[in-house]
């Protein structure tokens, strides 16, 4: 192509066709410059695709992160909501003129610490590494920086709590009580396998396999008139209960990032429309709806319904009568052919309505104490699972 333009110019000149000459340069110079600037298109257009697949990438990534999150936020609270309410039962003991018969349990039984951080390895990534602009909603771009900061605003939050609450919580607690307060027969029905296996085996166990005694055993009705083992249990109280709502206000800003994500995910756009039509940021698909369906078919009639729940689900239904936890866990394994860990959106999300439960029906184990307690009714059950039900077929028929 060039040897042809250059004999052209070469015949123009040779003829003396000035004029026309400079004519074709000028149109071989626009020619040229067209070429260059469709080259530049074609390279940019190029760049901007391989921008959207990184893009992409990035959001399914963070998609990721924030499901994950999600549900070991819900964990999180729920954990310490649990622990402040065990604590809340010792401290109203105080205010009895006859202990509870159940008290003891709840004596030294409340959950330890730990701060938990929501995955944030991608978001802070991009943020350090200067490859947000990766991202191209600015919106979007906001609301992960501001994500990334309220985060670490409420983990500090929670590690002030720490040192405020729960370490001298502790520390008086210790002081009150030095030992396990567990009675004897307890702790050695528990076995030589819950114990520091690698310490037994190694002779640095600071107990014997079988005790014969609990050191430092108060009686019980002095413990309940010690103030420091009030004082240690109202802060070890107001610790679980303050980090609980912190990991619930960390949760509805990563439950609120993650709609967002979706809805600028090619991939996953249509989760977002599901996650905003529902009262819950679960996405559920068929499967969760046959296991609740089933579990509903389960507990068919009050006959069908045990109002106790026991480790072994097997013994449970052998004679055709199934406690809720029990229903869920056999439906599970008829559906999908397991009990899944972590519980599938189905289950969740009758922990999470349980979760928001305010007839005071459970302590520790949920969904256990709630279908044993002498409130909870046949009809009740029912009905938590209609909900369920309804919440999960509303979802996954918009999908149709």
């Amino acid at each position: 192509m060039i040897k042809l333009f250059g004999k052209i110019r070469y015949k123009l000149m040779s003829d003396n066709r000035t004029g026309k000459y400079l004519k074709y340069a000028v149109g071989e110079i626009v020619l040229v410059m067209v070429g260059i600037l469709l080259a530049l298109q074609v390279n940019e257009w190029n760049n901007e695709r391989n921008r959207k697949k990184s893009e992409q990438v990035i959001i399914e990534q963070l998609i990721s992160d924030l499901s994950k999150s999600q549900y070991e936020l819900e964990e999180q609270e729920s954990r310490n909501l649990r622990s402040a309410r065990e604590y809340s039962q010792v401290l109203r003991a105080f205010w009895k003129t006859e202990l509870p018969d159940d008290i003891e349990k709840y004596v030294r039984s409340g959950g330890g610490s730990g701060v938990y951080s929501p995955v944030l390895g991608t978001m802070q990534s991009l943020i350090n590494s200067g490859r947000l602009d990766i991202i191209s909603s600015k919106e979007l771009k906001n609301d992960i920086v501001a994500y990334v900061e309220e985060v670490g605003y409420r983990l500090k939050d929670i590690n002030r709590y720490e040192a405020s609450y729960f370490r001298p919580g502790v520390a008086l607690l210790n002081d009150a009580i030095p030992s396990s307060y567990r009675s004897k027969e307890f702790i050695n029905a528990q076995g030589k396998s819950s114990r520091w296996k690698s310490d037994y085996n190694r002779n640095l166990n600071w107990s014997p396999e079988i005790i014969e005694k609990v050191p430092f055993k108060t009686d019980l009705q002095q413990l309940f008139e010690d103030k420091n083992f009030f004082k240690a249990n109202e802060k070890l109280h107001l610790y679980h209960r303050n980090i609980s709502w912190r990991y619930r206000q960390i949760l509805n800003r990563t439950n609120e990032l993650l709609v967002k994500l979706y809805l600028a995910s090619d991939k996953y756009n249509e989760q977002s429309k599901k996650l905003n039509d529902g009262s819950y940021y679960l996405v559920f698909d068929t499967e969760d709806l046959e296991i609740l369906k089933r579990a509903d078919a389960l507990l068919g009639d009050p006959s069908k319904w045990s109002k106790s729940s026991v480790d072994d689900c097997d013994d449970n239904g052998a004679d055709g009568r199934f406690s809720l936890i029990c229903a869920l866990r056999t439906a599970s394994q008829d559906v999908v052919g397991q009990w899944d860990y972590p519980p599938r959106p189905a289950i969740r999300l009758v922990l999470l309505m349980l979760l928001e439960d305010e007839n005071r029906r459970y302590v520790e184990n949920m969904v256990e104490e709630w279908n044993n307690h002498p409130d909870t009714t046949f009809d009740e059950v029912k009905n938590l699972l209609s909900e369920c039900i309804e919440e999960i077929e509303n979802q996954v028929s918009n999908n149709d």
